[in-house]
């Protein structure tokens, strides 16, 4: 097995603090954490899949702290399912095996779209630390292996429809994530709830680490702690319907970052201060954090229109 680096511990490190501070977290935004404020998000855009997306501000307490958390809860209605199919294993098959290894594709105007994903690093269920083959780094893990084979597994998520505006100017941008999945973000329910069958519920804590480098305060690897989930919902009536939670705390402190300075923020805040309070920088936190909430939107609801046609695809490649 290949030996391990200061880099690959610091990453491992990483990841270990992540699930530990995720469960908590995971949990709150799950159960709908007491006492947040709740909100209709506009995305502004207009995508394949019916949907909505309310955002949410409140307080989680981690090792007797309370904290700030932000978060976003996303509502997509993603596919049918004819009667004559097994579709609770069909859904099972999908979300575990299948959904974010396939989440890649070439948009309509020949730019990549989707998640592409590699698999780097792990803890085996023995408790040893390695790291994948270079030929098996390619594709999310099977996530019936975490657990199994896997405590965790870290992947590193390039996101091809991260894209930056503003006012007439819309850049993509070549951003990524780590995130590390974890046997305490798997759940599948039978009867979750009086409409549906099942939940087939997957996701991860994020890591603190950019591995592209960027000026952003508040985004791809600049997360306190961050976690995301995808929860597959099989109606009685074989409808699938999918619920995202994106949760982060503390709530941004930052917008840019150019070495320590923050000249969106910080010009804000030093006005506040020198006006006494008159010049409030208050609604613009408020305003940024929901451009905020809105850009992951943006990102994951084009995932699940990407990810519905790859559904089709698959069931057309299993019924032959």
């Amino acid at each position: 097995m290949e030996a391990l680096t200061d880099h690959d511990r610091m990453l491992i490190e990483k990841c270990e603090t992540a699930g530990r501070q995720g469960i908590a977290l995971e949990r709150w935004c799950a159960l709908r954490g007491d006492g947040r404020e709740e909100f209709a998000l506009d995305l502004g855009q207009t995508f394949r899949l019916p949907n909505r997306a309310e955002g949410y501000f409140g307080t989680i307490s981690l090792d007797g702290v309370d904290q700030s958390v932000m978060g976003v809860r996303q509502y997509v209605e993603f596919a049918h399912v004819s009667k004559r199919h097994d579709a609770k294993q069909l859904l099972k098959d999908f979300v575990l095996g299948e959904f974010l290894s396939r989440a890649h594709w070439t948009n309509p105007d020949d730019t990549p779209g989707g998640f592409e994903i590699q698999k780097t690093h792990f803890q085996a269920v023995d408790g040893t630390y390695g790291k994948f083959a270079e030929a098996d780094r390619i594709g999310a893990m099977d996530w019936r292996d975490i657990g199994t084979k896997y405590r965790w597994v870290l992947m590193t998520i390039r996101l091809h429809d991260f894209a930056f505006a503003m006012g007439p100017i819309n850049k993509r941008l070549p951003e990524a994530v780590c995130v590390t999945p974890r046997p305490d973000f798997i759940h599948i329910v039978e009867n979750p709830t009086p409409n549906d069958a099942l939940m087939v519920s997957v996701g991860y804590p994020f890591i603190e680490y950019a591995p592209i480098p960027n000026y952003f305060g508040f985004g791809p690897g600049k997360f306190g702690l961050a976690i995301k989930l995808f929860s597959f919902y099989l109606t009685h009536d074989n409808r699938i319907h999918v619920t995202m939670d994106f949760g982060v705390t503390p709530r941004a402190q930052k917008v840019f970052d150019f070495w320590g300075l923050d000249p969106v923020y910080g010009g804000a805040d030093l006005l506040d201060k020198l006006s006494f309070g008159l010049i409030d920088s208050d609604p613009l936190h408020l305003m940024m954090d929901k451009v905020f909430l809105a850009k992951h939107c943006h990102v994951h609801q084009k995932l699940m229109d990407g990810a519905a046609k790859k559904w089709d695809e698959w069931l057309g490649e299993s019924a032959g």
